[in-house]
């Protein structure tokens, strides 16, 4: 078949399709139109070009390892215009607060996420979970074998990123993620516990062993207990500038 041809298939299969399509996906669809010769990955790169050469209002990307239409940034306020009355879930700061510290320092435990915020994250972690942004990826080998957590594709595929390492540079990250992390990696007791108000409180031998894995968001009635936030996913009337074409 000729290879505009193809073009044309993978085109209507992309349309159709409401996430991005693998590779294997769309060859195991027009496999036996294609020649020995013929790459699924370099006809989807050079269709990729011809969009840019063309200047259309929607693009070919390569997003959560799959080949998606998206319509460009520029155009998003007249989206927003026809689809007023449609909403979408927008990330609270915490909850993007939480989604940035698995990111980027993933695979994490609960207690490490905590314990870098300064807060409890229970709630928030069991709403990014809902929302398949972030996924449990396994166990710490520690006492108590906690839940390892990490991003999803569903998280690649929301914020535009092909993959990980699309990551934007944070200067001082290191600084700032690894804030006492050995004191909580290691060590399977603390003597003490900051509250959300700087004070701290003996925690009599408690311990400290995170109990995600039960799903307990009561973990502790010492007085040093972390405070647990809400729900911390709302409604708005934003529209995604990467809406699919």
């Amino acid at each position: 078949m000729e290879i505009n041809e193809i073009k044309k298939i993978i085109e209507s299969l992309l349309f159709v399709s409401e996430r991005p399509l693998l590779n294997r996906e769309i060859k195991a669809v027009i496999k036996e139109e294609l020649s020995e010769n013929d790459d699924v990955e370099k006809i989807l790169l050079e269709m990729q070009q011809e969009y840019v050469q063309l200047n259309r209002a929607y693009e070919l990307k390569f997003v959560a390892d799959g080949w998606t239409f998206a319509t460009k940034p520029e155009y998003s306020i007249w989206i927003k215009k026809l689809l007023k009355e449609k909403t979408i879930l927008k990330l609270s700061p915490s909850a993007m607060e939480v989604l940035a510290i698995v990111a980027y320092k993933q695979p994490i435990t609960r207690a490490e996420i905590d314990n870098i915020r300064g807060v409890d994250s229970g709630g928030v972690i069991d709403t990014l979970l809902d929302r398949k942004f972030i996924k449990i990826v396994g166990r710490k080998e520690t006492l108590g074998r906690p839940l390892l957590y990490g991003t999803t594709q569903e998280f690649l595929r929301h914020f535009g990123l092909s993959h990980l390492s699309e990551l934007p540079v944070i200067e001082n990250a290191g600084d700032i993620l690894n804030k006492e992390e050995e004191n909580i990696q290691e060590l399977p007791f603390e003597e003490e516990k900051k509250q959300d108000d700087g004070s701290v409180s003996e925690n009599g031998g408690e311990s400290n062993i995170d109990t995600a894995d039960t799903g307990d968001m009561n973990d502790s009635a010492s007085a040093g207990q972390a405070v647990s936030e809400p729900e911390e996913v709302a409604q708005t009337e934003e529209i995604d500038s990467n809406n699919n074409g």
